[in-house]
């Protein structure tokens, strides 16, 4: 038996045994681990998955505060507590409904284009779209191949959907990135200076 495998039953026995003398404590546990220590949620999507086997309750509170959690971070624009609540979800996507996950995916994207959109957005804002792409993009490592294998189409809505973006976003250049190109210019002018 592998290493991993061996932790993540060893893990589950613990946490299972817990579950009947600390629910709220192993609750807010779990959460605190997904959000600070982001590299092993594989491990904590795993674990979850495991547990709904045995008490589909006490998940559907862990999905619960994760959805709050991220509507939170939304609402405030805590871009990391984003990121790590959305590669959670999608690492539960065994869990939870596939398709949940693409109408997140959804409106994060129509957020997006409405943001670049010149009549109805606000093009200041890209950086914000630009972030919410690379969201839906960065949960793809974590659990793109199970929901490709279970939702095909929908992924390749989302897809389409990221494609479009990218064709209607302005490609501007960082004001701050200008330095770097007049280093360039003079060193090219040197150069000819020298030859």
């Amino acid at each position: 038996m592998h290493f991993s495998s061996l932790f993540q039953d060893a893990c589950f026995g613990v946490v299972r045994w817990e579950l009947d003398h600390s629910e709220d404590e192993i609750l807010t546990f779990l959460l605190q681990c997904s959000e600070q220590l982001p590299h092993k949620i594989p491990l904590y999507g795993t674990l979850i998955g495991l547990l709904n086997l045995e008490n589909e309750e006490f998940v559907k509170k862990i999905l619960e505060s994760t959805h709050k959690s991220l509507q939170d971070a939304l609402d405030s624009g805590d871009c990391n507590k984003i990121r790590v609540s959305m590669r959670f979800l999608t690492m539960c996507s065994k869990v939870i409904q596939p398709s949940s996950l693409v109408v997140i995916f959804e409106i994060l994207l129509s957020s997006a284009a409405t943001i670049v959109d010149d009549e109805k957005g606000n093009p200041s804002w890209q950086a914000r779209a630009d972030f919410y792409i690379t969201c839906i993009l960065s949960c793809l490592p974590w659990g793109g191949s199970e929901l490709v294998e279970q939702i095909p189409e929908e992924i390749e809505r989302v897809m389409v959907g990221i494609e479009a973006y990218l064709s209607i976003k302005r490609n501007v250049s960082d004001v701050g990135l200008f330095v770097f190109e007049d280093i360039n210019k003079m060193n090219k002018l040197n150069v000819e200076h020298v030859l």
